[in-house]
């Protein structure tokens, strides 16, 4: 049987017809609908380049097909290739036993509406809109799109056959399936799990801050195309920590067309030779080799499902400072979840964690106990379930 899945990866198709991606995206990460789908037909945007960077993933593999789209960014791109995108999806699912949507996307919204009405559909959930609409002082074209694709996320948890959420409560309240609404059926499931695939190499034990008298901070944020992840608010944090005294550095991970205003920024304030720019990592496994040259993970976000850069640090054993959003406050307390652009309240606490190393600690362990929850043979577990649930409507 195959698997129809839509998602916002960017994929990028060689002169030799192979599919790359820069992050997640690639084999390895289809392979988990593998496990109960005999093929997946990956819909995606495409985009044609001579060549790759080393450090990119290769997305092809048996039992994978990609079906390309027009590549596009922004609203303005997809308004310039919106008819070219629409009249290639008709049609989209011949050939594919069942249908499951990575939402939000404006892609997976796109195929959604392309679909023959009676295929099996399903969806993974894996980021809370609601965070983006609530943005305060956000452009009112911005404020528009965002409740749009909002409502789009709704109607779509209410048809679907069904629905998975990264988070255990959280975006349900705002996205209630109709499994929630009407009760589970055959026909209408409902179920939670993290997309994100922890292997057993990326658990590496508590740590021991005892002799703690500095800390490196570290943030990992894929794309740096907005201000959105706290770039600008984890380098003000060094600025104040060391305008008092303390011996406090940070390392960004990330790449994008923000990347040179975030190092001026940091040249500007004076700590550019304080603060790492690693650019693109290719993998976990070089993410946490990163990652493990760091203390305590900053993640001052605006909006999240259930990011993968917190779950990756808490299986390392670091304390974690963020911020309310999304599932966020289901695995991380609240003390040390702070509003996204109060840099101070992120610079006293950072203060305060170097004064105390037993509370390092204590966040340590707590930490990396919790994250024993999304190891990889346990989440697919549940994934399984879900998906075989979704093969028994074919």
């Amino acid at each position: 049987m195959k698997l129809l899945v839509a998602t916002d990866a960017h994929i990028f198709r060689t002169p030799d017809g192979k599919h790359w991606a820069k992050s997640i995206y690639g084999y390895s990460f289809w392979t988990r609908y593998l496990d109960v789908f005999d093929s997946v037909r990956i819909v995606a945007r495409v985009k044609d380049v001579q060549e790759i960077a080393s450090n990119i993933l290769l997305v092809d593999g048996p039992g994978i097909e990609v079906f390309g789209i027009p590549f596009y960014q922004g609203p303005l791109q997809l308004l310039k290739k919106y008819y070219r995108i629409h009249k290639c999806l008709r049609g989209i699912n011949n050939g594919c036993d069942a249908v499951l949507l990575r939402m939000p996307s404006q892609t997976a919204t796109m195929v959604w509406k392309h679909l023959t009405k009676k295929i099996p559909l399903a969806g993974e959930i894996v980021y809370d809109m609601m965070d983006d609409v609530n943005i305060p002082n956000q452009n009112i074209i911005l404020k528009v799109l965002n409740i749009i694709t909002s409502n789009n996320v709704k109607k779509f948890c209410m048809q679907a056959n069904g629905v998975s959420y990264v988070t255990k409560s959280s975006i349900q309240k705002h996205y209630p399936s109709y499994a929630k609404i009407h009760g589970e059926t055959k026909e209408h499931f409902e179920t939670y799990y993290s997309t994100i695939t922890l292997s057993e190499n990326a658990f590496t034990g508590a740590r021991d801050f005892s002799n703690c008298n500095e800390l490196t901070l570290v943030l990992s944020s894929v794309a740096m195309n907005s201000e959105r992840k706290g770039e600008k608010i984890l380098i003000k944090t060094v600025k104040i920590c060391r305008d008092r005294g303390y011996n406090v550095k940070a390392i960004i991970i990330g790449d994008g067309t923000l990347r040179s205003t975030f190092e001026q920024y940091a040249k500007e304030l004076g700590v550019l030779d304080n603060i790492e720019f690693t650019g693109l990592l290719p993998s976990s496994d070089e993410v946490r080799k990163v990652m493990l040259r760091a203390d305590v993970f900053v993640f001052p976000t605006q909006g999240e499902g259930l990011p993968r850069g917190i779950l990756e640090a808490m299986a390392i054993g670091m304390p974690v400072l963020s911020t309310p959003v999304g599932g966020i406050p289901e695995i991380i307390d609240k003390k040390y979840l702070f509003d996204p652009k109060d840099f101070e309240a992120y610079a006293n606490e950072v203060c305060s964690l170097i004064d105390n190393p037993t509370e390092l600690n204590t966040m340590s362990t707590t930490n990396f106990n919790k994250s024993k929850e999304f190891k990889n043979d346990l989440l697919q577990m549940k994934r399984n379930e879900f998906y075989e649930k979704l093969k028994l409507l074919c």
